[in-house]
């Protein structure tokens, strides 16, 4: 005898479970929205404080370049915009805010035929620069009618609307060069030129920053620019993939254009490998078109190192511009501060030159 066959039945989800499922991929829909809308709110949170800082930090910077540059009143800029525990790191001047001026007073009676008095300098603004609480002057400088020249980069921290710490790079320019563009953006070669070139602070001679809007593309382009830079295998490709073709280069040990950069980097990928070149990158500030780095290049044979300032202007998702200043690290540093990071650099004393 057969035995009956028990009723086929299909596979049907109750309801209830699909009102559940539903429900589910609703609430998981819901939360992915609010993860979407919760990290948009942070990073406007994140940006509105940055933006305000900047912007505190760059009205200081400025007002700070006038009275030193424009109004020739040292001793009002570093009394009002200094602050007494200023921590200073450059080697040659000691913490606070006298240390300046103790600096230019003693160097000028050493050297008067070098040296006039300070509010007598010729200096001309290339960049004024604000990242949040960090800001930074480029500047070419003449202090008598004989002066070559020397470029600086200055970096200040800011709180409280005052500047607490202060790093430089400075650079004397070189008789020879390989490169025809000037180290900063051809005007006022000498110290008569800087003298008749006008207000700088208000007009800086690189133009300004660029709107905020292009920061972050900016500095994600140098930032992945450095990073594959610092492989000497891969500097070349850097280059090629980062770099406009009608690149201005207006470092002096470089010649210049984009294929001269590659040639430069492909020449000395050996050498720079065989001497254990390290970059330590200190800190960066980015702000509208420019990027600022601040690091620290050292090899086997210099545990002291060499203190790099790069700028570079970016367009259209390309580096179009380069400048650097770049100053061996000496070996004594009158307030006892590390140069560009960390403690003291290696091979240095706290101690006067």
């Amino acid at each position: 005898m057969t035995k009956p066959q028990a009723p086929r039945v299909k596979n049907i989800v109750a309801p209830r479970a699909i009102s559940t499922n539903r429900r589910h991929r609703a609430a998981t829909l819901i939360c992915a929205l609010l993860g979407v809308a919760t990290h948009a709110a942070a990073a406007a949170a994140t940006a509105a404080p940055r933006a305000s800082t900047t912007e505190a930090s760059r009205d200081a910077v400025t007002e700070f370049a006038r009275l030193l540059f424009v109004a020739h009143d040292p001793a009002q800029a570093f009394q009002r915009y200094f602050s007494p525990h200023l921590i200073q790191h450059d080697a040659e001047i000691g913490d606070g805010n006298h240390g300046d001026d103790d600096f230019l007073a003693k160097r000028r009676k050493a050297h008067p035929e070098q040296f006039l008095a300070a509010e007598k300098y010729a200096t001309v603004v290339d960049n004024i620069l604000a990242d949040g609480e960090l800001v930074a002057i480029k500047s070419h400088v003449y202090t008598h009618p004989k002066d070559r020249g020397r470029v600086f980069v200055d970096i200040w921290r800011v709180a409280g609307g005052q500047f607490v710490e202060h790093w430089d790079v400075i650079q004397t320019v070189p008789e020879t060069v390989r490169n025809e563009a000037t180290m900063w953006c051809g005007k006022a070669s000498t110290y008569t030129e800087a003298q008749q070139t006008g207000d700088t602070v208000e007009h800086p001679t690189c133009g300004p920053a660029g709107p905020q809007s292009h920061r972050s593309a900016a500095l994600a382009i140098v930032t992945r620019y450095m990073s594959m830079g610092e492989d000497p295998r891969r500097s070349a490709e850097a280059v090629r993939m980062f770099v406009a073709d009608d690149f201005v280069q207006h470092s002096p040990h470089i010649p210049q254009g984009k294929q001269a950069l590659i040639e430069y980097f492909v020449t000395h990928a050996q050498e720079r490998a065989a001497a254990g070149r390290s970059s330590e990158l200190a800190r960066v500030l980015a702000d509208g078109d420019f990027v600022l780095t601040h690091r620290r290049v050292t090899s086997k044979q210099d545990r002291r190192g060499v203190a790099y300032a790069d700028l570079l202007r970016v367009r259209d998702g390309k580096i179009v511009e380069h400048w650097d200043v770049v100053q061996p690290i000496p070996p004594f540093s009158v307030a006892g501060h590390s140069m560009v990071i960390g403690p003291l650099e290696p091979d240095r004393t706290a101690s006067s030159p």
